[in-house]
This record gives C-alpha cells, sequence and structure tokens, in this order.
C-alpha cells in the first residue's frame, strides 16, 4: 500500500513557492486524491505538471494506484491555514463548532483565531446608521468555513 506521508512529502517537493497542500487521502485499495491550492489561482497544467511529477516516484508495475489531483473546489470548507489566508479580504461564511455563524470579510489570520468583519445600516435613536462589526474566532471553535461566491 502506497504511504500518506510518501504522498505529501512528494508533492512538495514538486510544489512552487505559491502551492501548497489541502489534503491527501489515500484507500485502501490505493486509490490516491490530492487537492492542492496555489495563492496565485491554479491552472490545468500545473496540475498535469504535479501529477505527472507523482506518477514518477512510483511503479504501476509494483504497486497498482490511481491519483486524481486537483484543487478544492470553491464550495468546499477550508482545510488548511493557507487556505483563510488565501481568502484574506473576501466573503466568507463561518460556522462554530456550536452552531453559530459569522458571515462577512475575512480581515485578519492569526496564529490562533481569524477575525471576520461586517458592515450594516443599524436605527439608532431613530436615525440609521452604518454599523461595523468585528468577530474574533478561534481556530479551535470553528466547525467549517467556506469561500462565499457572489455573483455582482
Amino acid at each position: 500500500m502506497i504511504n500518506k506521508e510518501d504522498i505529501e512529502n512528494i508533492c512538495k517537493t514538486a510544489l512552487k513557492d505559491s502551492q501548497f497542500i489541502v489534503e491527501v487521502k489515500v484507500s485502501r485499495n490505493n486509490d490516491i486524491i490530492v487537492s492542492i491550492d496555489d495563492f496565485d489561482g491554479l491552472s490545468i497544467e500545473e496540475c498535469k505538471r504535479i501529477s505527472r511529477f507523482v506518477e514518477s516516484h512510483f511503479d504501476r508495475d509494483v504497486e497498482d494506484y490511481s491519483l486524481e489531483l486537483g484543487s478544492p473546489g470553491l464550495a468546499n470548507p477550508f482545510k488548511v491555514r493557507q487556505q483563510y489566508v488565501k481568502n484574506l479580504g473576501k466573503e466568507v461564511e463561518c460556522v462554530t463548532i456550536d452552531g453559530e455563524k459569522a458571515s462577512g470579510t475575512l480581515l485578519s489570520v492569526e496564529d490562533e483565531y481569524i477575525v471576520v468583519g461586517r458592515t450594516f445600516t443599524k436605527k439608532i435613536e431613530n436615525r440609521r446608521q452604518t454599523v461595523n462589526e468585528e468577530t474574533k474566532i478561534n481556530f479551535s471553535d470553528i466547525k467549517s468555513t467556506r469561500s462565499v461566491i457572489s455573483f455582482k
């Protein structure tokens, strides 16, 4: 059976500085799924290049396997810190372990937490005023975070 750590190490060797591994899965049947992202956007050509590099390190005559390599996709929840950093300044929806939701702009990514901000109007003393609200969420409290896709 092909080892998950071996796949991760081979992938890391192939990645450019702006690229990072999101997830590696290896089934008992050697079905390998690798999810990679890039701060500059991941092209099909880059996926092909990395896939060929990984394949060059394994001999199909010795061990049969299938390899699927791609980007994590916009609708999937974030899995690694780099995805948060990549999405700084963009709209996200975060759900905590307690079921609380925070939607807005990802303002900050720190070692232990993120900050999500939103701006809304609120009636205060019979006048509408613009309110800026920031929510600090510890990584340990996050159940899932996703990009919010808006069509403007």
